[in-house]
């Protein structure tokens, strides 16, 4: 009898563990006319993504953004740069005027490139196309899948193109250049349950992400040929190894991901989270130019602590100033950032009122004033 009860009792569990997960299905492929609405938490507090398997729940309720940003996938053939991807299907325009190209079919997303700056931030634009291609989303997708990826970008480029500066750090002088870059994407589905996120909760799969991305300069020398010389650029971050690892949550009934996790792959503590933006906070988020540079203050007003958030600025040294509404600088700081970084910063020292603050690049030009208010309890 006892053992009879067992082996119900493991039955229904596993049947119940099985009604749980979901599969999901090439619905949640984005499609030339959609627009995909996400915001951005780059400080998030309270995130836990958990252990692997499932049934779990996730609680990330407490994200906060104060835009929200869309994405539009478009015809293809809509693009400046389609001549060099002729077999895509889709585009999307990217922060910079940039361009990213897909191709999509009932089992695959596949990422063929993009042109735009290029991926060590020398202020070129190439025409970069990944060989293979990476595949960004399958279908079908289910609990427990693996894949394994590896792709590379061999970009040759003229020393003539180059900004002025970059050649005066070297101690050779090349005719040409090219970056190389070997891609290993590791992914597993190893997590379901129902993500909890503003205004909406969703069955989910999770997806682990974890791209190592080896990145190297060589020159071509008179009579040497190609040579190596990653180790002659100082204080790149770009260049050499870096390992990304990432969270993806999805749901059937979405093409936006529920929420994607950026880790620190050390600690796999979070350090961003971009998440769907649902009707019910549409209205209470400020829509921002997902392609034009902004800074954004939030929570405005504020009680003293507030987070800017920068969003799409080249890479470089810049400043937030604040003034009173005399016009008087009464705060600044200094910072380095490229594409969108947060900051948060303690103005307790600034009485009640209306200023003003506003972003300054390195040459002094101010590209963004705005008014923040400062209220007390």
């Amino acid at each position: 009898m006892k053992r009879l009860f067992h082996t119900l009792f493991l039955l229904l569990l596993a049947s119940v563990w099985a009604q749980a997960q979901i599969t999901i299905t090439s619905d949640y492929f984005p499609e030339a006319g959609d627009t995909l609405k996400t915001a951005t938490d780059n400080l998030p507090d309270g995130i836990d993504i958990g252990t692997p398997g499932g049934p779990q729940t996730w609680n990330f309720t407490s994200l906060q953004a104060p835009f929200t940003a869309n994405t539009n996938y478009l015809e293809a053939s809509a693009g400046g740069a389609f001549s060099s991807f002729l077999t895509a299907d889709l585009m999307v325009l990217l922060p910079g005027d940039n361009e990213a190209y897909y191709n999509l079919s009932a089992s695959k997303l596949e990422y063929l490139g993009y042109f735009g700056t290029d991926p060590i931030g020398l202020g070129l634009d190439l025409v970069v196309r990944y060989s293979p291609v990476l595949v960004e989303r399958r279908a079908p997708l289910n609990y427990q899948n693996t894949y394994e990826t590896t792709s590379n970008l061999l970009l040759p480029f003229s020393a003539d193109d180059i900004p002025g500066g970059f050649l005066d750090s070297l101690p050779i002088s090349p005719d040409s250049f090219r970056i190389r870059v070997n891609i290993i994407r590791s992914e597993e589905v190893d997590a379901f349950g129902t993500m909890n996120i503003p205004g909406a909760s969703f069955q989910v799969l999770r997806m682990k992400r974890t791209d190592v991305n080896q990145t190297r300069l060589d020159a071509k020398l008179p009579f040497i040929n190609w040579t190596d010389v990653t180790d002659l650029i100082p204080d790149n971050p770009l260049l050499g190894e870096l390992t990304t690892q990432s969270y993806f949550y999805y749901a059937n009934e979405s093409k936006e991901p529920i929420a994607v996790v950026s880790v620190d792959p050390d600690t796999e503590d979070p350090t961003r989270v971009e998440f769907k933006v649902v009707d019910e906070i549409i209205n209470s988020s400020l829509y921002a130019n997902s392609l034009q540079p902004g800074i954004f203050a939030f929570p405005n007003p504020s009680y003293g602590e507030v987070r800017f958030d920068f969003q799409n600025l080249s890479t470089g040294n810049y400043s937030i100033k604040i003034y009173n509404i005399l016009g008087m600088e009464v705060w600044q700081k200094e910072f380095w950032v490229a594409g969108t970084k947060s900051i948060k910063v303690n103005l307790d020292h600034l009485r009640k009122g209306t200023y003003l603050y506003s972003l300054v690049n390195s040459k002094g030009k101010t590209l963004a004033t705005k008014r923040l208010l400062i209220v007390r309890p």
